[in-house]
């Protein structure tokens, strides 16, 4: 059964495997057809992942600032500080993350446009041949 705990992962995972996902999307996709059938499979395999992996990123985001924001109370920085000035400085305790959050969501976004882009060139390559 799911429950939060199932999302618990390090940051150093998630950076591990948005490395391996970038190196992939900077891979030029090859000319043969097959080639665009196997790369499309693997896109629509790491469209699923990295918006998984999209998730675990903000769910630790959300962690960090509800921590960082406790904490805030806590010290009594709600009565020294702008509530503004209190989200910032949360905020930018969760740089690293954040910048995870960032990096999914644009393989993300990278990933789907390489598939717009390969289904656009199969779609020339069939009007070609019926030229």
């Amino acid at each position: 059964m799911w429950t939060p705990i199932n999302l618990k992962m390090t940051t150093t995972d998630l950076e591990t495997s948005l490395s391996k996902m970038q190196s992939f999307l900077e891979t030029p996709a090859g000319l043969e057809p097959q080639d665009f059938l196997d790369r499309i499979e693997h896109l629509t395999i790491l469209v699923a992942k990295s918006g998984h992996l999209l998730a675990k990123a903000k769910f630790i985001q959300d962690d960090i600032v509800n921590t960082g924001l406790m904490k805030a109370i806590e010290d009594g920085l709600d009565k020294k500080l702008t509530p503004s000035l209190i989200n910032k400085f949360v905020s930018t305790n969760a740089k690293n993350i954040n910048y995870l959050v960032n990096w999914a969501d644009r393989i993300n976004a990278s990933a789907t446009h390489q598939l717009d882009g390969i289904r656009t060139v199969i779609s020339y390559k069939k009007a070609e041949l019926n030229l």
